[in-house]
């Protein structure tokens, strides 16, 4: 498929793919390569989701923490590929291992506590016999 014309002042498609690679390496989740071929305005509008969250400039929170809050929200949302990605770059933004780890630990607690949460009206009616 042909590189559609940018919007002046935004990246082509080639050019966020190249981005995407330069920071994540083999972590770089498939869909980036397939959104490239099949629909590059895609690929551009994801791209500058991650610009205005993860990737903000302004962001008074670190970018290795915004890296390990990104593996946990997307371990409880269950997309390993963007978790993995994710703790590479939080790793190549000087986290630890153990950093990363205590980012699993938070998003398999708050899984478990979702549970839980989730049963509130089966053990309110348990209680009320």
């Amino acid at each position: 498929m042909a590189e559609p014309t940018p919007l002046p002042g935004l990246p082509t498609p080639g050019q966020v793919l190249q981005m995407m690679q330069d920071k994540m390496g083999d972590t770089l989740p498939a869909w980036t390569t397939q959104l490239s071929d099949l629909a590059p305005d895609l690929l551009v509008s994801t791209a500058l989701l991650s610009k205005g969250s993860v990737q903000r400039p302004e962001s008074t929170i670190p970018l290795k923490y915004r890296h390990l809050m990104a593996v946990s929200a997307a371990l409880a949302r269950r997309q390993p590929a963007c978790a993995r990605s994710q703790a590479h770059m939080a790793l190549q933004e000087g986290a630890t291992a153990e950093e990363v780890l205590d980012a699993i630990r938070i998003a398999r607690h708050l899984m478990a506590a979702g549970v839980v949460d989730a049963a509130g009206p089966i053990l309110q009616d348990l209680a009320a016999e």
